[in-house]
């Protein structure tokens, strides 16, 4: 890092000193083998396209299965243009599969082995002539996965470099004289001042498109089913494997009622759609799924009481973090808007 000290004043510049201070260490990480990850989009449109996707997946799952049993668990699978963010309510998700009529189906496997991850590519391919009827655009690849650890360096390990540099800047009166002979072209071009009368009579009336929406700061109602994002904004981000959103009500005092609202049952119900391993699951998909968040789903809730804000910290739902996740949006940015999406019923 650079350090560069504060020059003098006036005419004369004078000397300027750069300080640089780095450190130089050994072991700051180390890297672990994630294994091999091979995926496919295939795009599907009009009349029934969900179904079609669904079809599709299973037969990719079917023949990893018939290659190399035991594969198709390590795949996950979700509908771009549907719930690939998973950032939906849950009572809408029926109703939009309906809808539907642009998708894109992506399969992703994080596999052990390279011959894997190859042959997965290979089955997805194969839904150009054995798969549903308008399935295009597919595309597929592969590529060797590995997770970054972070870890603290032993004092030891940590030299650390001091030094510094001296540079000698000339007298700059030259410059300031030829600045002050251009001083009285530069006036003769300026525009005359405008009075204080003259001012008053001005008026700014600003673009519509650019007026900010107007936020009622009053208490959200009660009683009835309303969004989350009629009550509160947030963000969202990755602390490795884990979840980190915020929850900020427009109207402060409805914090005490969002406690009541925000458990950690809440946000653990909420949060599970994020692990599902397909778009298309039956009970007992359900009930694995539902088991593996009771047993490794860890919620935290604070409340940060100088800005009347919930903080939430949801451990081991980022599917391993950013550096090897199968998840559309690996940082967990966009679940902020899966939280606000959901609607609920807040107290009196």
């Amino acid at each position: 890092m650079l350090y560069p000290t504060p020059s003098k004043t006036g005419n004369q510049l004078g000397d300027r000193f750069l300080i640089w201070i780095f450190t130089v260490g050994s072991q700051h990480h180390h890297c672990l083998d994630c294994g091999w990850r091979g995926w496919g989009e295939i795009s599907y449109g009009g009349y029934q396209c969900v179904k079609r996707a669904e079809a599709a997946e299973f037969l990719v799952r079917s023949w990893m299965e018939e290659a190399y049993p035991g594969t198709s668990d390590r795949i996950i699978s979700y509908i771009i243009g549907l719930d690939s963010l998973k950032a939906t309510s849950i009572d809408n998700s029926i109703m939009l599969r309906a809808a539907a009529e642009d998708i894109r189906l992506r399969m992703d496997g994080i596999f052990e082995h390279k011959e894997h991850a190859i042959q997965f590519t290979k089955e997805f391919i194969a839904l150009y002539t054995n798969g549903p009827a308008g399935g295009g655009g597919i595309s597929t690849g592969h590529k060797k996965e590995i997770i970054l650890v972070k870890g603290f360096v032993e004092r030891e390990h940590v030299n650390v470099h001091i030094g510094s540099k001296r540079n000698k800047i000339k007298n700059s009166n030259n410059q300031r004289i030829d600045l002050q002979e251009d001083e009285p072209k530069t006036n003769s071009l300026q525009k005359k001042p405008i009075s204080p009368s003259a001012k008053q009579g001005i008026t700014h009336t600003p673009s519509p498109e650019f007026l900010l929406p107007e936020i009622e700061c009053s208490p959200a109602q009660a009683g009835q089913k309303v969004l989350l994002y009629n009550v509160a904004h947030g963000r969202a981000g990755d602390k490795g494997n884990d979840l980190n959103f915020s929850i900020i009500p427009y109207f402060p005092p409805d914090i005490e009622r969002l406690k009541a609202i925000i458990t950690p049952e809440w946000v653990k119900e909420v949060v599970s759609t994020l692990l599902n391993p397909s778009s298309f699951l039956d009970s007992d998909a359900i009930n694995k799924r539902d088991q593996w968040v009771n047993e490794n789903v860890k919620v935290e809730i604070y409340e940060v009481r100088g800005i009347h804000s919930l903080n939430a910290v949801v451990r081991n739902v980022l599917d391993g973090g950013v550096n090897c996740s199968r998840r559309m949006d690996r940082h967990g940015k966009t679940i902020s808007d899966l939280i606000l999406s959901q609607q609920v019923v807040l107290p009196p």
